[in-house]
């Protein structure tokens, strides 16, 4: 609510937030904000797309050679022997590829909605602009760098002499529920981390912790010790990784009721996120 005061002065009165809705009201919100600003995601999204190329010496070559570059480290190491992941049909440059690049979905999402409004902190301050379009407009990039890297990854199946199976086309929806996942922590995260910034480095430094207890470098077989093993066995990420990889390489995966029961959880997580991004908004101006 906005009224002036004796003075002329401009007052803005904010409300609490949950006695506006649920769960259910916090999906429709958004559904209108992101609705109403997507002119204003789509000018954003270019901004920063263009901007993340200029004065580099390869430019927008790196879009290419990203996704390829990330995995050297596990190449080389695979090539001196020091890392053994294990027996696999599918050749291993394009097993960590796949893996790789699906687990970036998760801390890539959760980065760039996290620090988005840290990032349009003139926005939010001199504008009216939801809250939520200036978090979301930061995830446009990333989702144009998992399409390129489809592209190299397409490159490297062509280089081995191996043609994907059809679910490569559908490597958008396999690997939408990381992007739902990292989605709902970056939302929870743009609001706490106004609070305490050192939030997000945390929460990724842990998702690097995870990612070793998920198969993403290595073949969930060759785990030999019992707790590990059983780790990777109950960890819900494994599912979200290996049957998409499963599917585009073999176009088959037996796990795949579980990736579908652990897909339908994230989609729960985004609805808990949007709550809590909605309920704690408002700090959001205070503490920039």
């Amino acid at each position: 609510m906005r009224y002036l005061d004796e003075n002329g002065t401009l007052i803005t009165v904010y409300t609490p937030n949950e006695r506006q809705g649920g769960l259910v009201w916090g999906v429709r919100h958004s559904w209108s904000e992101l609705r109403q600003s997507r002119h204003i995601i789509y000018r954003l999204f270019w901004r920063d797309f263009l901007a993340q190329f200029r004065q580099k010496i390869l430019g927008y070559l790196w879009a290419l050679l990203g996704p390829l570059m990330s995995v050297l480290s596990f190449l080389f190491l695979y090539a001196m022997g020091v890392l053994q992941p294990g027996e696999n049909a599918m050749p291993y440059t394009l097993y960590v590829m796949l893996g790789s690049n699906i687990w970036a979905c998760l801390p890539g999402a959760m980065g760039a909605v996290s620090n988005g409004l840290q990032a349009q902190a003139d926005l939010i301050m001199r504008t009216r602009v939801p809250k939520l379009a200036l978090a979301i407009s930061a995830l446009s990039a990333f989702l144009y760098s998992m399409l390129i890297s489809m592209v190299t990854t397409l490159v490297v199946f062509l280089g081995h002499g191996i043609w994907p199976s059809a679910w490569f086309l559908a490597y958008p929806l396999l690997v939408l529920p990381m992007l739902l996942l990292g989605t709902a922590a970056g939302l929870i995260l743009s609001v706490l981390g106004s609070i305490a910034r050192d939030l997000t480095p945390m929460a990724t430094q842990l998702l690097n912790i995870i990612m070793y207890i998920t198969p993403v470098v290595y073949v969930q077989s060759s785990i030999v010790n019992p707790w590990l093993k059983a780790c990777v066995e109950w960890n819900p990420l494994t599912y979200l990784v290996d049957v998409p990889r499963a599917l585009i390489f073999t176009g088959h995966s037996p796990a795949l009721g579980g990736y579908l029961l652990v897909s339908a959880g994230t989609l729960a997580c985004l609805v808990v996120g949007l709550r809590v991004f909605y309920l704690l908004e408002d700090l959001v101006a205070e503490r920039l």
